[in-house]
């Protein structure tokens, strides 16, 4: 079953070419899919009673074309069929009846108690699945071996990054990731892949590790004890600003 819900774009939703930022769309879809688990049986809310919680374990989302603040997008989200330990979900965003996005990801339910993920079978959800979206890009994010990451810089977990589980809040990853690509002013996301490894908590020291490769750029992040926090593919693309304050006084800086 497939819930739909409307969002205005702001200014603070965008970058500073204009446009909408994939870490502000990624926070739309799943505003979306939390308004539709609350009508069901394993909400969040119900899930924190029990000493649970979603987690975020692999992300696919293309953007097929920019939105600018002042606009507005049609969020739809769907569950899957899901087994094992994965439940998965995918969504569209649509911007006058038109599809400008498309994700797919991939959750589970972690049970803090015992420290382990929770089985798919352990829990009867009420909503009907739908049929999955196939996009371009991989299934799963795989940094071909061959290719040599170099250390570009650390990153500290700070409290603007953390949410309610005490960790990097997966819709902050864009962002984190997008401020180590050269020149991103001037470039917007059209594919992003993602996997998260393992949590990184507030003031964990990340070392950021990049490189690319036919117009893609690969990113792990490690943690101070060596263990990686989570890998990445972005694929960006240049692009001209619509616009932004220096634009706008002229300024060429």
């Amino acid at each position: 079953m497939k819930t739909y819900e409307n969002f205005k774009v702001d200014i603070h939703h965008c970058d500073a070419s204009g446009n909408l930022k994939a870490s502000a769309l990624l926070k739309f879809m799943q505003e979306c899919s939390t308004l539709q688990l609350n009508e069901s049986s394993i909400s969040q809310r119900s899930l924190l009673e029990q000493g649970r919680s979603y987690v975020l374990t692999r992300l696919n989302m293309s953007i097929y074309k920019p939105v600018h603040a002042y606009e507005e997008i049609e969020i739809s989200t769907w569950p899957c069929e899901s087994r094992g330990f994965s439940f998965n979900r995918c969504y569209q965003a649509r911007l006058d009846g038109n599809i400008v996005a498309e994700a797919t990801t991939v959750w589970g339910i972690i049970d803090f108690g015992k420290g382990r993920l929770c089985r798919v079978s352990d829990f009867e959800c009420d909503i009907e699945t739908d049929e999955p979206l196939e996009l371009d890009s991989p299934a799963r994010i795989h940094i071909p071996s061959d290719l040599e990451l170099s250390l570009v810089g650390e990153r500290t977990v700070v409290y603007s990054d953390l949410d309610s589980n005490g960790h990097i809040n997966n819709t902050n990853y864009p962002d984190i990731l997008c401020d180590f690509i050269p020149e991103m002013n001037n470039k917007r996301i059209l594919m992003l892949g993602l996997s998260y490894v393992s949590e990184a908590v507030h003031g964990e020291i990340l070392k950021v590790y990049m490189t690319q490769s036919d117009g893609q750029y690969y990113i792990r992040t490690v943690k101070s004890d060596g263990s990686t926090n989570c890998e990445a593919i972005i694929m960006p693309e240049t692009i001209t600003p619509v616009y932004n304050i220096r634009m706008l006084m002229g300024g060429n800086n």
